[in-house]
């Protein structure tokens, strides 16, 4: 009984620890770039173009076809022959019929192409194809990992924040434990006993508010992450952890890097596509050489006999070299190479513009997470200086020596500054995930 007990109680330690994971910020991350639903699909995506390439390289390998076709003529076909052959009178035509009943065709043909412009152009555009599948799939990856910084961070802030409302619950149902009694001995007013009553009430309401907003960014860290809905997850990262790591004032010197952000990257790729695009409207008007090899076995019969040894059998073989060159496509070609012009045009435009939004939003993210670290100190300082006022001014309730409205009043102000704390600090987290994406260090 006892080994039956302890199996049971390994089992269930088991599931529970199945059931309910736990990560760090940075396993969260490394989580979703294996789960998650769009970087699976760009992973697929990437493997998708180098299938593709693949397939591009088999054009110019040699292609070999299998022929057979079968013929059951219902009529055989009818041949007018000059009567003269046979004697007749000139001008007149004997009707014959050529070839039996049934005809049986088999051969193989083997074909290569010698050269073709647009094949070249294909083939330096397969590295090209792949790099965009890449820088795709990092794309996507970064979007990620903003978002699950920002949802991780926004459940550790909401976790900071129902601990702080359970501690203030807590001074507030002693306070007004003791308001009851102090009230019943006659030595203050019901009105004391009402105010923190009211006190209490809000902090519940407030407790059980955030409790529900918990539970939804707990839901989209789990959807972004790719974890299972349905079960339980716990995370490990502090808060703490996080803020100190983004509490660092940054200046730009104007000298931003932008060659190597993903934006950037994209841009040159696109451009480099409208690129070979170019080269191949101009390869269009190359000429194509191919050569082929071609062995078919015709026979012949007004039964169905092709199977048998007795058959007759003949073979016909060919060696072809095609060559087909571009004269004229009324001015076809020439158009579409103009068009492939602008749009290389409009991709310089691009990678300019790009690079150029890229500084912009690494200033105006370096303002914003500037303003957002003076904010969060600010805060720090704040919810300090409030919380010793009200620490003083309940101890002069208790006392008999302050009114309610005071203590209302600092209790209005320690809540106030406790919520602009909690929203400064997800704003750092935020605006320095925001500054590193602009900086393309995400």
């Amino acid at each position: 009984m006892k080994k039956v007990f302890q199996f049971f109680a390994l089992t269930a330690f088991s599931t529970l620890t199945f059931a309910q994971q736990s990560f760090s910020l940075e396993e969260s991350l490394q989580y979703a770039i294996d789960h998650n639903v769009n970087v699976r699909k760009a992973k697929i995506d990437r493997t998708i173009a180098d299938q593709k390439v693949k397939e591009t390289i088999g054009i110019g390998l040699p292609q070999l076809d299998g022929q057979a076709k079968y013929n059951y003529f219902l009529n055989i076909p009818v041949q007018l022959l000059p009567a003269e052959f046979s004697g007749g009178e000139p001008g007149t035509y004997i009707p014959v019929k050529f070839g039996q009943k049934q005809s049986m065709t088999g051969g193989l043909t083997l074909s290569q192409l010698l050269f073709n412009g647009s094949y070249i152009v294909g083939l330096q555009s397969s590295k090209t194809y792949k790099e965009t599948a890449a820088l795709v799939e990092e794309k996507t990856e970064i979007s990620i990992k903003e978002g699950i910084m920002m949802a991780y961070s926004a459940v550790l802030v909401t976790d900071e924040n129902i601990n702080t409302l359970e501690e203030n619950r807590r001074v507030v149902e002693k306070s007004l434990f003791d308001t009851k009694e102090t009230y019943k001995v006659g030595l203050i007013e019901f009105q004391n006993v009402e105010q923190l009553e009211y006190s209490y009430k809000s902090l519940l309401a407030a407790q059980q508010n955030l409790n529900r907003s918990r539970e939804k960014v707990v839901m989209a860290l789990k959807y972004l992450m790719g974890y299972p809905l349905d079960e339980k997850i716990r995370l490990t990262s502090t808060l703490d952890e996080l803020l100190k790591k983004n509490e660092t004032l940054v200046d730009l010197d104007g000298n931003i890097n932008t060659e190597n952000h993903i934006d950037s990257r994209l841009a040159e790729n696109a451009k480099t596509i409208s690129e070979l695009m170019l080269k191949l409207e101009k390869s269009k008007a190359l000429p194509t050489l191919a050569a082929a090899l071609a062995s078919n076995y015709n026979a012949y019969s007004d039964q169905f006999s092709f199977l048998k040894s007795s058959q007759q059998w003949f073979n016909t073989s060919v060696i072809a070299v095609q060559l087909d060159i571009p004269i004229f496509s009324g001015l076809q070609r020439h158009w579409r190479t103009q068009q492939a012009k602008l749009n290389l045009e409009k991709a310089k435009l691009d990678v300019e513009d790009t690079k150029r939004n890229i500084s912009n939003k690494a200033f105006a993210a370096t303002i914003d997470y500037n303003n957002a670290y003076n904010s969060y100190k600010n805060a720090e300082e704040l919810i300090a200086l409030s919380s010793s006022i009200y620490n003083k001014q309940r101890i002069k309730f208790n006392e008999g020596m302050g009114t309610s409205f005071d203590l209302q009043q600092s209790e209005t102000q320690l809540y106030d500054s406790q919520a602009k704390y909690y929203q400064a600090a997800i704003e750092l987290i935020q605006a320095k995930t925001k500054l590193d994406e602009a900086l393309g260090k995400l």
